[in-house]
């Protein structure tokens, strides 16, 4: 047994706009500049990729795509959003290291 958790990043409203997939999708998208090669090397499809990065813009913006074919295209994303993703990776490891703490009592309570 063991705490688990997740983390996202919601708007006022309380309605989620990025969590752990998104910030993994939006670092893929950083370090290919392709939001295509970002899906294809998460293995989901262009589609879903795509509206996620949409959906993320609308409420933060900085995140710019360049139509254009092969060669031509690309995504780039502002340093507020690659700051925001530093931010969401050290609340991560945060939590988690509380918890590794919690879970250890929780292993020496069950050892008993």
């Amino acid at each position: 047994m063991r705490f688990g958790f997740k983390l996202w990043i919601e708007n006022d409203d309380g309605k989620p706009i990025i969590g752990k997939g998104g910030v993994s999708l939006i670092k893929h998208v950083i370090e290919s500049g392709s939001i295509s090669t970002a899906a294809k090397d998460m293995h989901v499809s262009y589609k879903f990729a795509w509206e996620y990065i949409r959906k993320v813009n609308s409420y933060l913006g900085g995140i710019e795509t360049h139509k254009g074919g092969k060669g031509a295209g690309g995504t780039t994303v502002s340093e507020k959003i690659a700051e925001l993703i530093k931010i969401y990776e050290e609340a991560e490891k945060e939590i988690d290291e509380v918890l590794q703490k919690y879970n250890q009592k929780i292993e020496e309570l069950l050892k008993k």
